[in-house]
């Protein structure tokens, strides 16, 4: 990208900001970001929010690093927490309503997950029950959330959002984001 994409801004907010506000809005009582790279200049940016910053310093060996450190500071946070959620700043159309649907969808359905669906997949934004967190904790490195979804999905409460299917990955889709 050139930049990091988490402070690309989109309508006056840099992308992991409007995440945390959606996280906030949606019913979360704790957000946790996990920074790496550029933790300094993400923290910076969250200013004024309410959120626990966890840096990974493992960050380059995957993703799974990553949830593994957002699980572990949610944790220690929260202890009694029931519930995790996966949320990532690259999806732009995330807003409150996405998430209270996944939070309320998951909490009547019975299953320890749920998860978005689109292009014919699921993934985040996704959530995990308390009896996933070990199997979650133990995602390897190089893995996501998805690869727990994919593997259980009897366990799995699918929530339609198509717009999940838009993300930054490439210069290329940030141009088309912010045309639209």
């Amino acid at each position: 990208m050139g930049n990091p994409k988490q402070l690309l801004k989109l309508g006056g907010q840099s992308l992991i900001r409007r995440t945390v506000s959606a996280a906030l809005d949606g019913g979360c009582d704790t957000v946790v970001v996990v920074t790496g790279a550029h933790g300094e200049a993400v923290a910076a940016d969250l200013a004024g929010l309410t959120a626990i910053i966890a840096f990974n310093p493992d960050w380059p060996r995957g993703m799974g690093t990553s949830l593994r450190a957002g699980l572990a500071a949610l944790l220690a946070a929260t202890p009694q927490t029931e519930l995790a959620l996966v949320l990532l700043c690259d999806q732009p159309h995330l807003d409150p309503q996405v998430i209270r649907n996944l939070i309320a969808t998951w909490s009547t359905s019975g299953k320890p997950m749920a998860a978005s669906e689109y292009a014919d997949t699921v993934g985040p934004p996704c959530c995990f029950a308390k009896s996933q967190f070990a199997s979650l904790a133990a995602i390897a490195d190089h893995d996501g959330a998805k690869k727990l979804l994919l593997a259980n999905p009897q366990s799995v409460t699918k929530i339609p959002w198509p717009a999940g299917t838009v993300d930054v990955d490439t210069p290329e889709d940030w141009r088309k984001i912010t045309r639209e």
